[in-house]
Order: C-alpha cells, then structure tokens, then sequence
C-alpha cells in the first residue's frame, strides 16, 4: 500500500465516524483542512471549530479523554477534564513521518548501554538468524529483557517492513509443506514457546500467519511481541501478521499492554508499538481460497442497529449486499477506533471512504459469527458491532471464490471450531486468563492433489508459568496514569465475569454481557432514527 509522505490526525465530524484517523495529506481536495492536525505534534489541544459543527479531537487518547473530547460539545466539563489530561502522559495520536522517525532511530541509537544482559543483540534485520532466535528465547525465559536500545531498533525495523505491505495481504503453502495458522497467543510467553516447539520455527518452507492479538491479557506480551518482530524480521517473506482487536490503542490502555512496556521499558516505547499495530495487514489470502482475518465478515449496509434486537437466532437484520476481496484490499488501515467509534459507524449507506474504511475495520477487528442468519448484535460492545450467521459468510465465499474463511477472536474449548460450514476460528491461547479451561489450536493448511486446501487443527494444553497473574502490568496504568483510563458501567453475569465491552470468552460461553436490560432496550427504541442513531 503506498504510504503518505505526510500523516495527519482526522477529526470527529458531524458526517462521519468517530475515530482517529491517520491520513495521507496528498489528496487535499477530499480532505477537510479544518478537520486535520499536523504530524508530528504530541500533547497539542486543538482548539474547536464550529465550522460545519464538528470538533476536533485534542491530541490525547486517554480511553476516557477521547470519549469526553468526542462529547466536548455537549459537556464542557469533560472538556475541561480532557484538557486537564493533556498536562500528564498521552499516547501519540499523530503519525509519524519519515524525518521523525529517522530521528526516533538516532536517540534510540544513542540509548546507553544496560549492565547484566547475557542474550544476543540486535544490530538489524541481518542479525537475526536462529541462534539469536535461540538465545533471545532463553534470555526471556530467564527473565532477561532484550536491551531497550535494541527493542526500539527491532521495532523501527518492524515498521519500515510492515508499511511496505498490503492490507489484504497473500501467502503460499509450499509444494510438499504446510503453511500454520496461529491464533490470539495474548501475551501467554509460555505457552507460545510450548506452541513453538510443536510446529518448529517458521521459515521459507514452513510459513507462518499469525491472526492478530499478540498481546494483552497475559503479562508477557512484550516477550511474546518481540519474538513475533524478530521472526518476521529474519524472514519477512515467511511470517505473515495480522491486526487484531487487541492491536488497539484503546485495548492496549484498558487491557496491560500499555502498562506492560511502561513496567519493563518506557511510555515512549509503546507510541512505535502502536504505529507498528496501525501497519498491519488486515488479512492475508492464502492461495486465492483461503481468506484468514481476526475477527468478523462485513456488517450490514446501510449499517442499521435495531435497538430491542435480542440474541435469538430469529430476530435478524437481513443480509445485505457484500463487499469484494478488493474492496477489502483498498481499505486504508492506518486508522484507530475511539470507543465512539462504534455508535457513531451507524448510519445509511456513504460514499464517504473514510467511513467505510472505520465500518471495516471494526467488522474485521470485532466481528464474530452467530447460528442464525442475517446480522445481530454483539456480545461484546454496544451499537456498532455486529454477528453475522452462516448465509453472510457463505455469500462471501462464494462471491469472492473462497473455499474457507479461517478467523480467531473467540475462545474455543478445543482451540478451533467450525462455527459454519465454511467457517474455522482457531485461538491459540490455553487455559486463557488462566480461568479458561480451554485448549489452545493451532491449525496446519496443505495443498491436495486436487487443487484445494487441506486443514489439519492440532489441540493442546496450557504448559506451567511463573506465578504472576494476568494483566499484572495494568497496574502500572491505574497507578501512574489513572487519567488514561475511563469510567465503566459493569454489568455482572450470573458467573461473576467482568468483561469491558471484550469478551473473548462469548466463544465458549455465550453469556450476555454489556447487553441494555429490556426496559432500557425498550425506551432507546423511541430515541433514535431508522438507523438505530442517537435523535
């Protein structure tokens, strides 16, 4: 995908969606001047333009200053709180441009050196080779972390590779190999390193994908990350890497990846890592049969919510038209969803590409298949997120000539399971939160003598880890940054499951959380339009 010389940070607008949106400014006649920010300015309030009615949000992604910045009209209060905010450590919200990161490159070449590291270094792309692979896994077993020097060089590197991608991606299984499949691994170092040895490492002749929420939840996600990086890095061509919902922002501050490269190296850290995550392919077609994205298919269009829709496999939006693979394919991925993002996708059918590109990614990012037909609504968030039952996905594959769609995003008590006929999810993080009680999958795709793909899931069981808790590191958030987390309203399942909007477990499980209870479903029906928007 070409990338921009220059990025910007799009604003919230009265006609799209709002999310932040890193843009390229060489198209100026589509773009409202108005609405942008300069790259490269970090901490900057951007002062509010009443032109056309919308605002622009400040240059902070706190998960509850985007949310107040995107209310600021309404509520001048939480204007004050969110510029307050802008005083205190903020996640960059602009992109970055070459010369910044070129200079990036020069202060982390200029880190000093750390005492007591006894693992390999990292100089470049040429130094990885399987005895830095080796000795970087050892290291990190022991409890040695890769030299922050060499972790910001390892992801400027990362960078540079994944910009030069598509954001529908191909891959190829070898003649007499096999290609693997590897989904949510969620920051579970140990249990990667059990998967490793089963599958062996990936290399020209045995690729990899590997579909997305790398991180999070466990509280080894850099371990886990960097050892994707440096993977991907001694074989780019091999190891193919997809976004998931947790490649986020938002997830990243809410769920310990954040918190987790503040603990073990710093907050400036994690701003490369999230212009890493904002570069990753959104899916990767192996073989023109074999479409593998992290979570969902495309919602409906025009994009309805039917408040009052219950989970019945009966109560249903309608199928509606879907887009091609290269529809997909021209989707511009350098975006990040606020949690306004979601409500605010509603609305009728636009040509408007900006809003769409935010539809897809939320679909891709969130979506999750359900047993009936047509579109419902998800377990996981409010308005904006979508199921989509068996005749979406068959549609799909057979409009763009698929065999099979492979997506991960949900627990699984065996790692993998068909959840329509032409539909795998694999997830490959056992005994996930260390509650599951789930296997972890990781499943094996051949050539067969007659043209098509053959899939082989392997099952297996959480191997021992040190004993620190998930989500260890959120603490360093809640106690150093309580300014980036926001207010959440909790709904308790009758299992006591406390999930913020992102429950992995619907998979398994499929309770009810963050649902409106009915009498609240029953007023929102007279408080918004045909669409589902807020009146």
């Amino acid at each position: 995908m070409p990338r921009p010389e220059h990025l910007c940070l799009g604003a919230v607008a009265a006609s799209a969606v709002g999310h932040v949106a890193f843009v390229s400014s060489r198209e100026p006649q589509t773009r409202r001047p108005h609405r942008m920010l300069r790259a490269g300015v970090q901490g900057e309030r951007a002062s509010e333009r009443n032109t056309g009615g919308s605002a622009l949000l400040p240059a902070c992604l706190g998960a509850g200053a985007i949310a107040a910045a995107s209310r600021r009209a309404r509520n001048p209060r939480t204007t004050m709180r969110a510029e307050a905010a802008t005083d205190m450590w903020q996640p960059r919200l602009t992109g970055w441009t070459p010369q910044e990161l070129a200079a990036e490159r020069q202060r982390a070449q200029a880190l000093p050196e750390e005492p007591g590291y006894s693992g390999p270094r990292y100089t470049g792309p040429g130094s990885i080779n399987d005895a830095f692979l080796d000795g970087l896994i050892q290291a990190q077993e022991q409890g040695q972390l890769l030299p922050k020097k060499d972790a910001y060089l390892m992801v400027l590197d990362i960078i540079e590779v994944l910009k030069s991608e598509q954001t529908l991606g191909k891959a190829s299984i070898p003649q007499g190999s096999h290609l693997t499949v590897i989904g949510d691994l969620h920051g579970q170092y140990w249990d990667f390193m059990n998967l490793l040895k089963m599958t062996g490492k990936p290399s020209p002749t045995t690729p990899f994908i590997f579909n997305g929420d790398f991180v999070d939840r466990g509280s080894w996600s850099i371990e886990v990350i960097l050892t994707i990086f440096a993977l991907k890095l001694k074989d780019p061509a091999a190891v193919f890497l997809n976004r998931g919902n947790h490649e986020m922002l938002e997830t990243n501050i809410l769920y310990g990846f954040c918190g987790e490269c503040g603990a073990k190296y710093d907050m400036d850290l994690f701003n490369l890592f999230s212009e890493a995550f904002r570069n990753l392919p959104l899916a990767h077609l192996v073989d023109g049969k074999v479409l593998v994205l992290h979570g969902g298919l495309p919602g409906p269009d025009p994009r309805i919510w039917m408040p009052g829709q219950t989970h019945d496999p009966t109560d249903a939006i309608p199928m509606t038209a879907l887009p091609t693979l290269q529809d997909i394919a021209q989707v511009d991925r350098y975006l990040e969803i606020t949690p306004e993002s979601y409500a605010q996708s509603i609305g009728p059918t636009t040509d408007d590409k900006e809003v769409n590109d935010i539809r897809c990614l939320i679909d891709i990012l969130w979506g999750d298949p359900r047993g009936g037909e047509g579109y419902g609504p998800s377990y996981r968030k409010g308005k904006g997120v979508y199921m989509f039952g068996p005749d979406v996905t068959d549609t799909f594959c057979q409009l763009n000539n698929l065999q099979f769609i492979i997506r991960s995003h949900e627990v699984k008590a065996d790692g993998y399971r068909w959840d329509h006929k032409q539909l795998l999810s694999v997830f490959s993080a056992p005994n996930y939160l260390d509650t599951g009680n789930n296997k972890g999958a990781f499943l094996k795709l051949t050539s067969a003598a007659d043209g098509s793909v053959g899939i082989e899931p392997m099952s297996y069981t959480a191997v021992p880890h040190p004993d620190v808790p998930p989500m260890k590191w959120q603490e360093h958030i809640t106690t150093n940054y309580s300014h980036l987390t926001r207010l959440m309203r909790k709904k308790m399942s009758g299992m006591g499951f406390d999930e913020f909007g992102d429950s992995d477990f619907e998979g398994l499980m499929n309770f009810d959380e963050w649902e409106p209870d009915e009498a609240e479903q029953f007023q929102e029906a007279f408080k918004v339009d045909q669409y589902g928007r807020d009146i």
